[in-house]
């Protein structure tokens, strides 16, 4: 299973789905330090920093394999 994780923040949902043996292939998050923690933890995964710009052109250069089965979540404010 692969996820990608949209409003990521620092990567809470990442971390559970992380320790259920799902891949994180992409997130997205527009606050430096949250971007800063994602990488730390996801260092092979495709970090994006605004939505506004996140696109299918985007997604097919991260790791995302488009016939995997994939969840697609989101934090919230």
């Amino acid at each position: 299973m692969q996820v990608i994780s949209l409003f990521s923040g620092i990567g809470g949902i990442e971390i559970a789905a992380k320790k259920m043996g799902w891949d994180n292939v992409l997130s997205c998050e527009i606050n430096p330090f949250g971007r800063r923690v994602l990488q730390h933890h996801f260092p092979n995964s495709y970090h994006h920093d605004d939505i506004k710009t996140l696109n299918y052109e985007i997604l097919k250069k991260s790791r995302w394999n488009p016939s995997a089965d994939t969840i697609v979540c989101g934090g919230f404010p």
